[in-house]
């Protein structure tokens, strides 16, 4: 254990120092690239001291001493006397306007937490719910979906979706208290009991408060940003998964998002019931403003509630299969809106290079080939245009699948994305219209204004002027291109080599496009 540990501790560090690196590039390369379309010369932001005042947040330091660090910290682990460093409270916006509270633990702490986690799952894998896919080694999103897809109702189809209120922050501490004592529901030693008690019952602060040593203990909740809290939310949710296991029809559980199908209104109050009973003994509490309860899945009006579909894991479940759901579609745009405003309009409001003649020639544009290819990135998760159609077309083999399309290759019914190529042309033809009009009023230059049809093609590019050896791919990608590719992908090779995302991303699918 002391060994493992050690390893971890190292791990993490080096994982510490690759992403300050990583961030350090991308900085500088934004400075860079505001400075190539504006003329202008990017501030650099002072460098503001360490995050936290302690010495185990530097991971200089921690993989200097890992040996010492993981020999102590057994050691107080083996004497029960084990308490984790205070944790920064970070504050993360949600897309409904709320803040999802992580914690930010230390190098050791954190490689503890992951060792831990590693050999109490391991040991508990066959002990968990067969239908529980979150935080699972041999499960994930794809899993949960297809499960779901499986059922037959054989007839009228009844789905029961409840939503619980901040579950992972209201998960009372003595329930889970009580669970992790229970032998006979999991399999821990003495010492990983100590340490899961130390996690629920850990000291934090937010980040301008530490250096005050304004600490507060949890007493309510899971640590989000520990690994421990990942089995700690699916032991908080284990009796549910027996009853709902217990009743007629299929239920599947990701994390806190639960859905339950059967085949009669009666056998949907009975999986209702469940809920409300598990909320009661453990002291859960259901958001009864977005749980939709219980309805009927039909295309036409029923004697009860009916909906054509339901939603559940960033995809619609309907008659006619699997396909996106309109907040997704919302947030899909709210990305690409954001996208071409930074590409083709911010910068001109900064000013413009007019000391570089070839920024903006009327036969092609580099801001607006930057956000073809970062859209293409972003849709296909790298692959470019010619992989893809060798792959359709010739059938060879893609170097990877993953990106927004790789995440929606189950899809059935891609009306929306059909709908979402249309706009996206639509959009960035009316920017190039209001860039080429501001350039010309500011700065007495123009640029390209293609047509839908062009930016489709890539036609608007003149490669007589383009300079380069290689040809850019100046068309415009296409989410039904993406989706034929990963469809195929996922009909020739399964699921095996596409990359599932976190929990996080699939619940926040803006965040499919960095994945």
């Amino acid at each position: 254990m002391q060994n493992a540990l050690k390893v971890e501790i190292k791990r993490l560090s080096k994982r510490a120092f690759a992403k300050s690196e990583q961030q350090e590039k991308t900085e500088q390369k934004y400075r860079d690239r505001f400075q190539k379309r504006t003329g202008k010369t990017a501030g650099v932001p002072k460098k503001r001291a360490t995050a936290v005042p302690h010495r185990h947040f530097d991971p200089k330091f921690c993989a200097r001493n890992a040996n010492f660090l993981a020999k102590t910290i057994w050691h107080k682990v083996l004497n029960c006397q084990y308490e984790p460093i205070p944790a920064v409270n970070y504050q993360i916006p949600k897309p409904d306007g709320s803040k999802r509270s992580i914690m930010a633990f230390s190098i050791p702490d954190a490689a503890l937490a992951n060792v831990v986690l590693k050999r109490a799952r391991d040991r508990n894998t066959k002990r968990l719910s067969p239908s529980s896919y979150a935080y699972h080694p041999d499960k994930n999103v794809f899993d949960a979906i297809l499960a779901l897809t499986d059922f037959d109702a054989g007839g009228k189809l009844f789905a029961v979706q409840i939503d619980f209120e901040k579950y992972f922050d209201l998960i009372p501490t003595g329930y889970l208290t009580e669970r992790l004592e229970d032998a006979g529901k999991i399999s821990l030693t003495p010492h990983e009991r100590h340490i899961f008690d130390r996690f629920l019952r850990h000291r934090h602060c937010d980040y301008k408060d530490y250096s005050k040593g304004k600490f507060k203990r949890r007493h309510k909740g899971t640590p989000q940003g520990s690994s421990v809290s990942l089995l700690l939310a699916n032991i908080a949710n284990h009796e549910l998964d027996t009853a709902l296991a217990a009743q007629s029809g299929k239920f599947v559980r990701f994390a806190d998002d639960v859905v339950a199908l059967c085949r009669s209104y009666e056998q949907a109050q009975l999986l209702e019931r469940c809920f409300y009973d598990h909320c009661s003994n453990s002291g859960l509490k259901i958001n009864e403003e977005k749980s939709p309860g219980i309805a009927i899945i039909a295309g036409r009006e029923q004697e009860l509630r009916g909906y054509p579909h339901f939603d559940y894991l960033g995809y619609r479940f309907g008659q006619e299969g699997l396909g996106v759901p309109e907040k997704v579609v919302a947030r899909i745009k709210t990305r690409i809106s954001r996208l071409v405003n930074i590409y083709l309009l911010q910068y001109l409001d900064e000013g413009f290079n007019t000391n570089r003649a070839s920024t903006v020639p009327h036969a092609y544009d580099w801001d607006l080939l930057g956000l073809i290819y970062e859209l293409r990135r972003s849709l296909y998760g790298g692959l470019s245009e010619e992989e893809l159609r060798a792959f359709i077309h010739e059938g060879k083999m893609l170097r990877k699948m993953k990106g927004l399309m790789g995440f929606y290759c189950l899809i059935d019914d891609p009306s929306e994305l059909r709908k979402l190529d249309g706009w996206m042309l639509s959009i960035v033809r009316r920017a190039m219209v209001v860039r080429n009009r501001i350039l010309l009023a500011k700065y007495g230059k123009n640029c390209p204004t293609p047509t839908n049809a062009q930016l489709a093609t890539g036609d608007w590019l003149d490669t007589k002027a383009w300079r380069g050896d290689d040809l850019p791919e100046a068309r415009m990608p296409s989410l039904i291109r993406g989706w034929r590719a990963a469809r195929k992908h996922y009909y020739t090779f399964g699921l095996e080599n596409v990359e599932a995302p976190t929990y996080v991303a699939y619940s926040d699918v803006a965040d499919l496009f960095e994945y």
